[in-house]
C-alpha cells in the first residue's frame, strides 16, 4: 500500500504516554524497545497538539478484556482485538507536485492556467493508541485524547467511530455520559446527503465496502502520511475479502488500526458529499488575470475587451 512513514529509532515527540483517569503523563518506566515491541495501552505521540491546527479521531472500539492495565498484560492479550484511536492532522502537510519530460527529466508539474506548480496536499499522522480494553474504557480514553488534540476546535477534536453494531453501541452510550461534544454524525445517501441524526459510523456490508474503497483510493494515491509501523503492518498484511469486497487482517492478524485510520479520513474529507479523488492543486500569490481566460467568440473577438465591447454594441 502506497504512501509515506517515518519508521525506526525512537519518536520524535515524546515517546510514550500513559493515559489514566487524571489525565495524560509522559511514560518512563519501560526502555523504548519494550514499547516498541509492545506499545499497547500507550499513547504514541508523533506530533504535539496544535490550537491551530484541525484534527480528527477515529475510533475502533472492542469487546476488550474489561479491566486491561498494561501492568497486567499477557502474552495471550495479543490475541484479543484492540479498542484502537487514531488521530490525524487533515491537509497537515503539502509537497510540489514533479512529473517527468519527453527526455526523462524531473521538471515541475506547472498548472497551465495559473502558471505556477502544483501542490499535493496529505494528511498527516499524529498519534495512535491502541489496547484491548472494553468498549467503556476506550471511550473514556477518547475524551481524554481528544480534549488534548482538540485543535481549533472549542471542546474536543470531532471523533468517528464504529457506533453500530456490537459493542460499539456501549461505546457510544459512554461518550454521550461522559460529555463528548464534537461527534461524528452517519449520514443518508438517496437523492442528496442527509444528516440521519444518528451517531457515529454504521457498519453494513455496504458501508465497510465503500470506505475501503475511498481509503485505498487515498492511500494510492499518496495523500496521507502515516508515521506508525504497527499501522502500516495492518495495511501490508490485510486480504481481500472476496465475499465482502473489502480488507480485512489475515489469520491471527489484527486490522483495527486500520479501520480506524480509515475512519478518519472519511470524516476528514467529508467523502459523504465530495468525491474521494482530489487533484493536485496551486496557489497563487495574487488575483489571477482572467482576460487571459476569456472566451474566444470568433477571430475578431480574442480579447476581453474586444468581447465586451461586441456584448455591448447592441444594448
Amino acid at each position: 500500500m502506497s504512501g509515506q512513514a517515518q519508521q525506526g529509532g525512537k519518536l520524535d515527540y515524546p515517546a510514550a504516554m500513559f493515559v489514566g483517569d487524571s489525565g495524560i503523563r509522559e511514560f518512563n518506566e519501560e526502555p523504548w524497545e519494550e514499547i516498541q515491541r509492545d506499545p499497547r495501552g500507550l499513547l504514541l505521540m508523533w506530533e504535539p497538539p496544535n490550537k491551530d491546527h484541525e484534527y480528527i479521531i477515529g475510533m475502533d472500539p472492542s469487546q476488550g478484556i474489561t479491566g486491561w492495565s498494561r501492568g497486567s498484560r499477557k502474552k495471550e492479550d495479543e490475541k484479543t482485538d484492540n479498542g484502537v484511536i487514531e488521530v490525524f492532522r487533515i491537509d497537515g502537510a503539502k509537497e510540489l507536485c514533479w512529473k517527468e519530460d519527453e527526455n526523462g527529466n524531473k521538471v515541475p508539474d506547472v498548472d497551465p492556467q495559473t502558471r505556477r506548480q502544483r501542490i499535493r496536499y496529505m494528511d498527516v499522522q499524529v498519534a495512535e493508541f491502541a489496547a484491548p480494553c472494553d468498549a467503556v474504557e476506550i471511550a473514556r480514553v477518547a475524551k481524554v485524547i481528544g480534549t488534548l488534540y482538540r485543535g481549533s476546535e472549542e471542546d474536543q477534536a470531532k471523533l468517528i467511530w464504529e457506533a453500530w453494531p456490537g459493542c460499539g453501541m456501549l461505546c457510544t452510550q459512554e461518550l454521550l455520559r461522559i460529555g463528548y461534544g464534537n461527534l461524528w454524525h452517519w449520514e443518508y445517501i438517496a437523492d442528496v446527503a442527509e444528516d440521519t441524526g444518528k451517531l457515529g459510523w454504521r457498519s453494513t456490508h455496504e458501508s465497510m465496502k465503500l470506505l475501503w474503497y475511498r481509503a485505498r483510493r487515498h492511500l494510492m494515491q499518496e495523500n496521507a502520511i502515516i508515521r506508525s509501523k504497527w499501522l502500516l503492518e495492518e495495511y501490508a498484511d490485510a486480504v481481500v475479502d472476496w465475499q465482502k469486497m473489502r480488507a480485512r487482517a489475515d489469520q491471527g492478524a489484527h486490522d483495527d488500526r486500520m479501520t480506524a485510520a480509515n475512519l478518519c479520513f472519511w470524516a476528514g474529507h467529508k467523502w459523504t458529499y465530495e468525491e474521494s479523488h482530489r487533484e493536485p492543486v496551486t496557489e497563487s500569490p495574487g488575483p489571477v488575470d482572467f482576460q487571459r481566460y476569456a472566451p474566444v467568440l470568433g477571430e475578431d473577438a480574442v480579447t476581453f475587451e474586444d468581447w465586451r465591447e461586441i456584448a455591448t454594441s447592441e444594448w
